[in-house]
Order: C-alpha cells, then sequence, then structure tokens
C-alpha cells in the first residue's frame, strides 16, 4: 500500500519534457492535482502486512512529497477529519482543504500530513464537490481519491463524479480502494468511472502501481509542442535561418505563405524538414503545404512538396504531420549542392489555421562516401502482414505521449493501456536500416467505442516516421482474417477488434519513391507509433494492448556515409536536438497577426466538439480520408 500510494503522487514528477537547460525556458505547466484523503476511523484498522492503514498512507506521502517538482500544482483535501460520529451536525459535510492547489508548497504538505489522523464518517459526495471546486473549471485537472469504505452521505458520489466530469476527459477521478469489498468497492469503481478514471484495489499490488502511474500522468499531460522560437516571414529575403539539427516553433500565418532558410553545411548531404501541428477535431480541410526548393531557383522546380494533416477526424486532439527531403538522384541536381535550402509552409485550401503554433524539425543527412549509391539495396519491396500475437506478458509502466515532442521510447512487447474518447497517444521505436515494423492494437470494444465503430469513428493506429512523415504500408482491402473493425468488432458474438499498421523496411534509396510512406523510411531513426481513440462524446475509455514487433535484421543494407563534418542517423535517435521551448494546452503561444492590422483570435486549445453536420459527414468521410492519406503522392512542383 506505501508503494501504491507514493505512485499516486510520484506519477505527477514526469509529465512533460525538460528543456535543453534551466537558462533557456520557462518550466512547462502541468495539469493541477488534488488528493482527496479518507479520514474515516476505519483507516486505523491494519492494512497487508499489519501496519495500519493511516501509517502506511502517511509515510508514502511524506515520503514522496519530497520528490515533487517545484512547478507540480498539487494541493491536499481530507474528509472525515473532524467530525467523530454521524449524529453529530456537520459529519456529512466534513471535509476540509488543508493545503490548497499550488507550487512550492512541499512544507504545507509535509505539515499536513503529519497532522492527518483517522477520526470520524465517509462523506465522499461532499469531499469530491469541493474537490472540484478547488481545482477550477479550466484545464488538465486530476482528481486522486483515496478511501478504505463505503459513502455514509449524501450526496451520491457517483452522481458528483458524473456531475464533474460532464466538461470532458479535462478532469479525471482516479480512485484507489484500500482493502475494499462488496458495496464498498462497487461505490468507488462507479465514482473512478463517472469520473473518466480507473479504479484500482490497493492489494493488486504488482500491476496497481504501474497501471496507476501511466492513467495519472498521461491525465495530466497536455498536448505539447517544443522548439527554439522562430518568426517565418511573407518576404523571402527577410527569411530567418533554420540551423540543421534543430527544431523550432512558429506559428502559422493567418494567410499567405511563410518562408525560412535552411543552410547546407556540407556537399552533396540530405536536408529533411517535417513539421506538426495540433488540428481541430472533425475536420477534412485542415492542412499545411511543406515546401522545400533550391535556394538558387526558389520560385522553380521545387524538391519537394508535400501535404501535412492529420492522424484521424474525430479526434479532440488530432496530431498533425507531413515531412520532405532534398534528395535528387541527379548529383548536380541544385537540390543536393546549393548552399542554402528554402522552406515554405502554407496553408491549404479551405484551412483556418492562423496563429496556431507548428513545431518545425530539420535534420542534415550526411553525403555517401559512394554519390552513385551502386552498392546500396533497392528500393525496398511492400512487406506483407506477418501474424502477431501479443504477448501472455504485458507490459503496464509505460506512459505515452500526446504528441512527439514527449513520446518514450519504448521496445519490442505487448503494453496494457487505456484511451479516452478524442485521445491521441504517441510512442516512439527504435528501427534500424534493414528494419520494419509492426505495431497491432487488440481490444474488448466498450459499449461506445463499439457504438461509435457502426458509424466510421473507432480506435486506429499509424506510424510516423522521424521527420514527421507519414509512413507505413497501405493495408485498406487487405487486412488478414483475424482482423475486425468497425460495426462488427465485439457486436452480435463479433470478434475482438483488432489493427495494425506495417512499415517499409528502411532502406536509403526508397528516397527515391514517389510515395511519402516509401520516402518515410529511407533513413535510419526513431519512429512514432500514434494510436487514436475517435468516438465523439466524453463517456468512453477504452483499454487496449499495443503489440510492437521489429523484423529483420538490424544494419541490413546500411550505408556508407562521409561522417567527418555530420553525424550519420541511428536507430534510437530522433535525428532533431532537444527541444528549449514548449506550447501546450496552458500556455498557447501568441498568435500571428495579420499585416494589416492586429489579430485577437489565438490557437483554440480547448476541446472542439463535433456538430450535427459533423456527426452526419465523418462517417462516410472517414474511409475515404484516411485511404487517400495512406495513398497520397509527393509531387515535384
Amino acid at each position: 500500500m506505501r508503494r501504491l500510494l507514493a505512485t499516486a503522487v510520484l506519477a505527477f514528477t514526469a509529465l512533460t519534457p525538460l528543456p535543453a537547460s534551466a537558462d533557456e525556458a520557462e518550466p512547462v505547466p502541468v495539469g493541477r492535482m488534488m488528493l482527496v484523503l479518507d479520514a474515516s476511523g476505519s483507516m486505523a484498522e491494519p492494512a497487508a502486512g499489519g501496519q495500519a492503514k493511516i501509517d502506511a498512507a502517511k509515510s508514502a506521502l511524506t515520503t514522496v512529497v519530497d520528490s515533487l517538482p517545484d512547478e507540480q500544482p498539487v494541493g491536499l483535501r481530507v474528509y472525515g477529519a473532524t467530525v467523530f460520529s454521524a449524529a453529530e451536525p456537520g459529519a456529512c459535510t466534513d471535509s476540509q482543504k488543508v493545503v490548497d492547489v499550488g507550487t512550492d508548497n512541499r512544507d504545507d504538505l509535509t505539515a499536513a500530513i503529519g497532522d492527518y489522523a483517522p477520526f470520524g464518517e465517509t462523506p465522499i459526495g461532499y469531499a469530491l464537490q469541493e474537490a472540484g471546486k478547488d481545482l477550477g473549471s479550466e484545464g488538465q485537472r486530476s482528481i486522486v481519491l483515496v478511501s478504505d469504505g463505503e459513502p455514509t452521505c449524501d450526496p451520491d458520489p457517483c452522481v458528483v463524479a458524473e456531475q464533474l466530469s460532464a466538461d470532458g476527459i479535462d478532469l479525471r477521478i482516479d480512485v484507489v480502494g484500500l482493502n475494499v469489498s462488496g458495496a464498498a468497492r462497487d461505490a468507488l469503481v462507479c465514482i473512478a468511472d463517472a469520473g473518466n478514471g480507473t479504479y484500482y484495489d490497493a492489494d493488486d499490488a504488482a500491476g496497481l502501481v504501474d497501471s496507476l502511474t501511466v492513467a495519472q500522468t498521461r491525465a495530466s499531460r497536455p498536448f505539447d509542442l517544443t522548439g527554439e522560437p522562430v518568426t517565418g516571414t511573407a518576404d523571402l529575403a527577410d527569411a530567418p535561418e533554420l540551423e540543421a539539427p534543430g527544431q523550432y516553433l512558429d506559428t502559422i500565418a493567418p494567410s499567405g505563405a511563410l518562408h525560412y532558410r535552411v543552410p547546407r553545411a556540407v556537399q552533396g548531404s540530405t536536408i529533411h524538414v517535417g513539421v506538426a501541428f495540433q488540428g481541430t477535431a472533425g475536420t477534412t480541410g485542415e492542412s499545411v503545404t511543406l515546401t522545400l526548393a533550391p535556394g538558387s531557383d526558389p520560385d522553380g522546380v521545387s524538391c519537394r512538396s508535400e501535404a501535412a494533416y492529420g492522424v484521424g477526424l474525430g479526434a479532440r486532439s488530432p496530431l498533425f504531420y507531413g515531412g520532405v527531403h532534398s534528395w535528387k538522384s541527379d548529383p548536380d541536381a541544385a537540390c543536393n549542392t546549393d548552399d542554402e535550402l528554402i522552406v515554405t509552409i502554407d496553408q491549404g485550401r479551405g484551412a483556418d489555421l492562423g496563429g496556431r503554433p507548428i513545431e518545425i524539425a530539420v535534420y542534415e543527412e550526411p553525403p555517401l562516401d559512394d554519390p552513385s549509391g551502386r552498392d546500396l539495396p533497392p528500393i525496398g519491396d511492400e512487406p506483407e502482414w506477418e501474424t502477431v500475437e501479443p504477448s501472455s506478458t504485458v507490459i503496464e509502466d509505460v506512459v505515452p505521449g500526446t504528441s512527439l515532442a514527449n513520446a518514450p521510447v519504448v521496445k519490442d512487447g505487448t503494453y496494457s493501456l487505456d484511451i479516452n474518447a478524442g485521445e491521441t497517444q504517441v510512442l516512439a521505436v527504435p528501427l534500424d536500416w534493414g528494419q520494419t515494423v509492426q505495431a497491432q492494437v487488440d481490444a474488448v470494444l466498450t459499449d461506445p467505442t463499439a457504438q461509435a465503430a457502426a458509424v466510421g469513428s473507432e480506435l486506429s493506429v499509424e506510424v510516423i516516421g522521424p521527420l514527421r512523415q507519414d509512413g507505413e504500408v497501405s493495408l485498406y482491402g487487405s487486412e488478414p482474417a483475424d482482423w475486425t473493425t468497425g460495426a462488427l468488432a465485439n457486436m452480435n458474438g463479433g470478434d475482438p477488434y483488432r489493427v495494425g499498421a506495417l512499415t517499409f523496411p528502411v532502406t536509403y534509396l526508397n528516397r527515391a519513391d514517389n510515395s511519402g510512406p516509401v520516402q518515410a523510411f529511407s533513413t535510419a531513426g526513431l519512429r512514432y507509433i500514434s494510436v487514436s481513440l475517435e468516438v465523439r462524446g466524453d463517456e468512453a475509455n477504452q483499454p487496449y494492448t499495443l503489440t510492437i514487433r521489429t523484423n529483420g535484421e538490424a544494419g541490413d543494407g546500411e550505408p556508407e556515409y562521409d561522417t567527418a563534418d555530420l553525424p550519420a542517423p541511428e536507430a534510437d535517435s530522433p535525428l532533431v536536438t532537444s527541444p528549449v521551448t514548449s506550447t501546450d494546452a496552458d500556455s498557447p503561444s501568441e498568435a500571428r497577426t495579420e499585416e494589416s492590422g492586429d489579430s485577437d483570435s489565438g490557437f483554440p486549445w480547448l476541446p472542439v466538439g463535433l456538430g450535427v453536420a459533423g456527426v452526419l459527414f465523418l462517417g462516410g468521410a472517414a474511409a475515404l480520408v484516411l485511404m487517400s492519406r495512406r495513398n497520397r503522392v509527393s509531387a515535384d512542383r
């Protein structure tokens, strides 16, 4: 139990990526947390191992408070601490906020924990109402309720939890039940279910700690974009330089194109540029066009041009991405030899993205020792799906990221996860030369997810290249026989839901192909596996397993680079430098303004729901858009 309670707090110490140095950027804001602790008389009873529940709680909390980062907003509320009996006045409103939600309040928390003692009744509903007020009504918020008993007072805490979470997944209530069973356990489970959270038994020690860490960390991690601030210009003559390798953060112009310059450090190198941004739920026209052109003739034939758009139509925080490169088969082409290349970012037709942050990643790949590439393997053949069976031993201690910027690096295995309605989760996996990666999602769909699947909105998985490229084999129409998706999954005796993504083998000459998903596998480096739950509404929480498997011999077909001045790409490398600043849901960057005047319309970070027209349109459009995404072709302009 001590380890369990410690985890409930420690989960909040690794919420966001750290800046390159403490002097370069302000700390990234994280979600607010309120601990709600049971001080009823039953907390004096022994827990597993004989230690009193209250002593285990105090010991764990005291230990972890010292480890909390200064920037973590956390508070502490107790209930049942001052009124002994239900017959006494005030027993059902006996809850006190003993530490305000704030940062750098560790001394206050430690003192409050020292005063924490078992005493009275169990007014959980009232305590939850007050905790909701403590946290406010906006931003990422999380309540951790720790209780060992059945509620003894009105209001019904399950109803309260439903009311608190009615505004969406920005507020989550996770519940830890300490040695409870029967009606008490049922009541606590109901609170977690109604509060978009998860219930855990304290005596389920082995898996409980890992699962709670995942749930709590994810609940407070905002969508994140990172990079060094930069301001692109409409006038090419004034365009700023983006040095490689580097990761930059700008905002999309309300209209017109933005330009940047990328100096080439080594003759014959390949320049890669990728972008990522957060789109809006339920849209089909939101995209940017990313173009890379030679500096000597920026208005002529481009090196490469690509559309960057999103993972899913129904996602509340959809991840939009795309990437281009400069390589041309003619060694003397300007794209291969110019000392400077021009990057242009322009909104797609019908898009309204002005003021939204956009992450720009730039990487310079060293030239080959032999520019002819005559000894390199040819473009990789499209692989076939190989049967993937989830492991009986699942990994439960992984916290998915919300974007490429904070995705954890993982290895082959089966991961036990859960995802909320409209959420996008991202994991990173190393991929070497000659290797492919398979990612398979398995789930027994909950009722809301199964119902949504009937109208084309479901659980999906994609693979993104290291420089934000779209990168996977199109399996539509040729799915393995053991996959069941859409309306048939889990309905009317249907098979469990299964879907997957498969990549091309990593081969240098894949960059010569006209297909974006093939080009995405022309360098070694991290691949990002993105899972999205495209469900409308706030009620769905979907458990699933993600099985990752890499195939092929690492290093097969690895090219020989001239690495005297530039490092070669490696399997476990993100290919770009560490971020130095961050933009997230609680700290949107300033919106770019029109040249003719100021605009106060910034990035709409709050969840955007689907209107009636969007709901009717989505079912038919989703398949078309997803199909076109996987078959889109990069074009020379």
